[in-house]
């Protein structure tokens, strides 16, 4: 059984189709529909895994120039893994972000690595980062505790340096000269470990569940069978959203590429089983003309409770549900609900699904305006 994590999917349809305009929208669509126009809205719901386990590791080391470096078995693949996983770490251990440095898919430098799929990086990663640096931040405090001749529970640190959280103006030491202190020819280092250093390791049996609403408006030209997204609008809980401006990037990267999969991208083949899509003349692909500005709402209504920091993936956030808003929009331009059964919505298919329409009775009273695609 699938057993979701957390989720307000009830709160979230409201805030989506708030943001949207919904009712002052569908009596814009009343009268353009009475001036022979076919506009329509559609309405999509999704529900995706993320974090894939089983799990993830890193090492935090901070050196005597108190540059920080976190190594990971992760990938980047243009998600800003790097960005996310310093952002994590600055927060965690209290140091200038600009200090750290990640270190990913060098085999040579970390003996386990999962790599990046399953919207796992954020998830996975970045819960092994906050764990390893949990662990480094209370190894140079507890170092700092002896050099300072301070209680454990007094210290802090703050921007790189150990301070007395119970003095106004007090005694500090920079993480640099506590690195400095843990080297292996150190007189101070004792019986701990050498070195500034931590691994931290996140572990985990069940996958977690962001979910969003899609929005949709279209228009559709009954001559040539073309379908303008004329509005558009993703509405997706995060749980944490650590660095928004990159989520929303995948949000809207991930809608061009659904779009191209909804009305454009189909491999075909001939009766001899031939390819028939083998240049980018015959495999159609959106470009920046057929992508419409897109609507973002990022919510953080249902942190995970299955990890500490709350989070989701976002991996899939933008693509999973656009063709079934962009199917349940035409349904509704064309006054045919359920009419659309097959993506992508091409122009030929779009203009045999209208000369049935001749066939059938107008527009069928509904008791809700809009369409719906589960």
């Amino acid at each position: 059984d699938v057993i979701y994590d957390s989720g307000d999917y009830e709160g979230q349809i409201d805030k989506a189709l708030t943001a949207f305009g919904w009712d002052e929208l569908q009596i814009e669509l009343k009268r353009r529909r009475a001036a022979g126009e076919m506009v329509g809205a559609g309405i999509a719901m999704m529900v995706e895994k993320t974090g894939l386990g089983p799990a993830d590791g890193v090492r935090i080391s901070v050196d005597t120039t108190g540059a920080v470096e976190v190594v990971t078995g992760s990938a980047s693949v243009g998600q800003g893994v790097e960005t996310v996983i310093a952002q994590i770490c600055a927060e965690a251990l209290g140091v200038d972000y600009k200090r750290i440095r990640v270190v990913h898919g060098r085999t040579d430098r970390i003996e386990y690595g999962v790599g990046a799929h399953a919207s796992r990086a954020t998830v996975m990663t970045g819960s092994a980062t906050l764990i390893a640096a949990t662990k480094l931040r209370a190894k140079a405090i507890e170092m700092a505790a002896e050099l300072m001749q301070a209680p454990v529970e007094t210290l802090d640190v703050v921007d790189g340096n150990i301070v007395r959280t119970d003095m106004v103006v007090g005694p500090s030491i920079a993480l640099s000269e506590i690195a400095a202190n843990l080297v292996p020819t150190s007189k101070t280092l004792g019986g701990r470990e050498p070195g500034l250093s931590a691994e931290g390791w996140s572990h985990v049996d069940h996958m977690n569940y962001p979910y969003g609403t899609n929005l949709a408006v279209v228009r559709v030209d009954p001559q040539t069978g073309q379908v303008i997204i004329e509005r558009y609008l993703i509405a997706y809980d995060i749980g944490r959203a650590v660095n928004p401006m990159l989520i929303r990037g995948q949000i809207v990267g991930g809608f061009a590429q659904g779009l191209g999969g909804a009305l454009l991208e189909e491999f075909l083949y001939n009766d001899r089983g031939e390819p028939l899509s083998v240049t980018f003349a015959d495999y159609l692909m959106p470009t920046a003309h057929e992508v419409p500005q897109i609507e973002v709402l990022l919510l953080e209504d249902a942190p995970s409770p299955l990890n500490a920091l709350g989070l989701k993936g976002a991996g899939e956030a933008g693509i999973t549900g656009v063709g079934a808003a962009i199917a349940a929009a035409i349904d509704d331009a064309i006054g045919m609900p359920g009419a659309v059964t097959r993506l992508p919505i091409t122009p030929q298919r779009l203009k045999a699904i209208l000369a049935q329409k001749q066939e059938r009775p107008a527009r069928a009273a509904t008791n809700f305006s809009g369409s719906f695609k589960a």
